[in-house]
């Protein structure tokens, strides 16, 4: 009785990581130096999305950017740079410190 048998499908090391976009997206693929390549101009996306692809929506006058159901920001159209959208995301509060406080002698 033979276990193995070889796939007649090439293996693609990246399949894994690329993500369905709804209809209306483009997409692009983050190079393995952290950037994608949008109209003749590299933006930096980072290191984590390195070998999977990000959508491109348009929104009225602006372009959103996505990794799957997440909006990464809109893109700056002059400076080609990712401009983190504060309702995307949840805002964490700084926590409060409590360090005790020395006056100085020079004071």
């Amino acid at each position: 009785e033979q276990v193995y048998v070889k796939s007649d499908k090439p293996f693609d090391p990246n399949a894994g990581l690329l993500i369905a976009y709804p209809y209306g997206f483009k997409q692009r693929q983050v190079n393995n130096r952290g950037y994608i390549n949008y109209n003749g101009h590299l933006i930096m996306v980072g290191n984590p999305f390195n070998g999977f692809n990000v959508g491109f929506k348009n929104e009225n006058d602006s372009v959103s950017i996505w990794f799957g159901s997440n909006k990464l920001g809109i893109i700056d159209q002059n400076l080609f740079l990712i401009i983190s959208d504060p309702n995307s995301y949840k805002v964490h509060k700084p926590r409060k410190l409590t360090k005790k406080c020395y006056p100085s002698n020079d004071a």
